[in-house]
């Protein structure tokens, strides 16, 4: 059937013949999320500086045009995610950044938005190295015969994906996440899905990689999955690392906002 015919069928069907929105959510986005998410972006990105007090109620009823109960929910988010300190007779106060939740998926997106320095994307390729080398040597000791073929199968994703970087993109990442998965570190593999689901929206962190990179990163892999396969903890750890930081280094934007592959160093020096 024809997506014209589908759509027909079901119009006939609905009260007095009207056509369903198709496609459309099944119900708006909650007004809460929205104003979350607008004042989280103005807080991190320095609109809202550290100190200051967030507009009285009033204020930001009129703003976002909702009622007060939706505000207070909105800033209830807030101080869940330890962005505003709410304090009876003090009103609400923008928290220091040290103290934020940046594994909150609103912060930590946010946090990449206004990254203008690369102090958040570089944390988190150290984090990615110190919570993904590890979990590589555990997995290199723990595989068992299925877990290496689920990785295999991935690895041989990433070969068949070389000439298409948006789908080399999402074999990459199953690639890895099998690894994770081998590893038993569920605390681990959470920590990494969790940033890596903000950081991979983000195209400073992704880069435009050439097919050329498509190969290189991939000798990185089958670096890493001879390791495992060889049940060498200690080489797999260190296969995972040089991947994860090689491939930031090649990627990474310099001063100018272009890759600084061919500028720097496996170390990042210039």
């Amino acid at each position: 059937m024809s997506t014209s015919s589908a759509f027909h069928d079901q119009a006939d069907g609905a009260p007095g013949g009207a056509a369903p929105l198709l496609g459309w959510p099944r119900r708006p986005q909650r007004l809460a999320t929205a104003v979350v998410s607008d004042l989280a972006d103005r807080i991190v990105g320095g609109e809202l500086p550290v100190g200051s007090a967030l507009p009285i109620e009033p204020v930001l009823c009129e703003m976002f045009a909702v009622s007060r109960t939706v505000i207070r929910e909105a800033v209830k988010s807030l101080e869940g995610m330890r962005l505003v300190t709410v304090q009876q007779g003090f009103g609400t106060t923008v928290r220091d950044a040290d103290d934020w939740d940046l594994l909150d998926p609103v912060v930590l997106a946010a946090s990449i938005r206004h990254d203008n320095e690369q102090a958040i994307l570089e944390d988190l390729v150290d984090v990615r190295c110190t919570l993904e080398s590890h979990m590589a040597s555990q997995a290199a000791l723990r595989a068992d015969e299925e877990q290496m073929r689920l990785i295999r199968a991935a690895l041989d994703q990433l070969y068949a994906e070389e000439g298409d970087p948006a789908r080399f993109l999402r074999a990459d990442l199953e690639f890895h996440y099998a690894i994770m998965a081998a590893s038993g570190n569920r605390l681990g593999r959470a920590v990494v899905q969790t940033i890596n689901a903000q950081a991979f929206q983000s195209l400073r962190y992704i880069g435009e990689p050439t097919l050329d990179d498509l190969r290189e990163s991939n000798v990185a892999h089958q670096a890493v999955f001879d390791q495992l396969a060889a049940k060498d903890e200690q080489a797999a750890a260190k296969a995972m690392t040089d991947h994860i930081r090689g491939s930031w280094v090649k990627r990474r934007p310099d001063t100018r906002g272009r890759a600084g592959s061919r500028a720097r160093d496996a170390h990042g020096r210039p």
